[in-house]
């Protein structure tokens, strides 16, 4: 019975719950605006994705060119590198439930999660889409605390948002349409609400669940590959630059 209850409240929670593909409209007639209220050099080379720690006091990012995990302070110290060493990782989030950290590794499109105190590998899951080039792969993963499954976006070819969890695999697949590529995700709990971010449109989206933009902000730099929000402060981090900027939202329609 409780796994038949899930199963339906996944079903009502996402509208398309089969593989096949949906593509979601565009919007773009609203426009948010965003203040930098604060930038931080951060001591690892090329960081890639982000997430907060646990309680949302600490940060999480991965680098795609020592494949470790790195937590952070908020300002974007480094406080410790975890011991798992990945193959090009990208993604990264972390689940509060089973105080897991969650990686996504772009080339092989592998999902692997990762023990938040220890460091340890606990499991790897290969995410079964159409293959396009490797540099093209895996680019963000988010846990969504409300649904308790994981979001997981394909950077290009196929522009593709995955709903997944360890249990059931792909639950739903949503083509995506509104920028150049996919670097980053977050999902926003709060406001039910998802947070994607584009390096090559240089380009942040809200979002809400079923991936039809409601507000877009433009960005003034590429490279953007990670992404976490509270309340109405925003931190970005840029592989090519190494800072994570921490931005303010001035405007939301």
């Amino acid at each position: 019975m409780k796994r038949f209850s899930f199963i339906t409240f996944v079903l009502l929670l996402t509208f398309s719950c089969s593989k096949d593909t949906t593509t979601v409209p565009v919007n773009e007639n609203l426009i948010g605006a965003l203040e930098l209220i604060n930038t931080n050099k951060v001591d690892v080379p090329e960081p890639s994705g982000l997430t907060f720690g646990p309680d949302k006091k600490t940060l999480l990012t991965v680098s795609d060119h020592t494949n470790q995990i790195y937590e952070l302070t908020l300002q974007g110290e480094v406080i410790r590198i975890l011991d798992y060493v990945g193959k090009d990782l990208e993604g990264i989030s972390y689940n509060p439930y089973e105080h897991l950290i969650v990686v996504a590794e772009e080339a092989d499109r592998d999902i692997t999660l990762v023990d938040y105190e220890t460091g340890n590998k606990i499991e790897t899951y290969n995410i079964e889409i159409p293959f396009g080039s490797p540099n093209s792969g895996l680019e963000g993963v988010s846990y969504n605390n409300n649904s308790r499954l994981y979001y997981i976006l394909n950077e290009t070819n196929p522009d593709l948002m995955v709903i997944w969890s360890p249990e059931y695999g792909i639950i739903s697949e949503i083509k995506l349409n509104f920028a150049s590529d996919y670097s980053g995700i977050y999902i926003d709990d709060k406001r039910s609400a998802i947070w994607m971010v584009s390096d090559q449109s240089k380009g942040l989206y809200k979002c809400n669940y079923n991936a039809e933009v409601q507000i877009t902000y433009y960005l003034d730099e590429l490279k953007y590959e990670g992404i976490v929000v509270v309340d109405d402060i925003i931190y970005l981090i840029n592989d090519a630059t190494g800072r994570l900027n921490i931005y303010k939202i001035k405007k939301e329609i």
